[in-house]
């Protein structure tokens, strides 16, 4: 990874958005964020991927991000957890990287998943082949607390550049599926064809909680 490959927040604005949670779990769920920055300890590796950056995270996690010449993956670690195995964004561009702000979804304290922005980058020649679209954006819910066999794994890839909503999506997405969550499951894809938490309970044939 390239430095130049974390976005820094003053390019990609947070939007504050409200949990998608019952209001009992409302009371106890909050945020904390950490950045991608100058405490982050950095290396040069001899292969491809070319960078890594080990950061601090929430309540003793690390967080883990290698970069090659087209992208980037991250992974998740605390004491007495291995380091997980890399979660990469689904692919949208031909190149791409990771905002410098991780926002950690805590219960009572103790952090349950993190929301992650990939910016994806297309050059005009590339842009026909992912609709047309010049830096597409990925919210990546991630689960820290799953099952499954698992322990961290990705929950789901929230379309940031087709949903309006995409923040609060991505919260309710991390507040009401990533505790528990079956790691041998595909991640959702929440876009204009799956647009909320809501439609992906009623495609299972489920009432939303709340």
């Amino acid at each position: 990874m390239h430095k130049s490959l974390i976005f820094p927040v003053s390019l990609l604005a947070l939007v504050a958005a409200g949990s998608g949670a019952s209001a009992m779990q409302g009371e106890r769920l909050t945020s904390q964020y950490t950045r991608i920055d100058e405490a982050c300890v950095e290396s040069q590796l001899p292969d491809e991927p070319v960078y890594e950056a080990v950061c601090p995270g929430h309540g003793g996690w690390r967080v883990h991000i290698v970069s090659g010449e087209h992208g980037s993956a991250s992974a998740y670690a605390r004491p007495g957890i291995d380091r997980s195995d890399y979660i990469n964004a689904p692919t949208r561009g031909l190149f791409g990287g990771f905002h410098d702000v991780v926002e950690w979804r805590l219960d009572d304290g103790e952090a349950f998943a993190t929301i992650h922005r990939y910016v994806h980058y297309n050059t005009p020649d590339v842009m026909e082949f992912y609709d047309g679209i010049e830096a597409p954006n990925t919210l990546i819910v991630t689960a820290l607390a799953a099952e499954g066999g698992y322990t961290v794994c990705p929950v789901a890839f929230v379309d940031a550049s087709v949903l309006p909503e995409a923040n609060m999506i991505a919260r309710a997405a991390a507040d009401e599926l990533a505790r528990g969550w079956d790691c041998g499951n595909e991640p959702i894809r929440f876009n204009e064809a799956m647009p909320d938490v809501e439609t992906y309970f009623l495609s299972l044939g489920r009432k939303r909680a709340g």
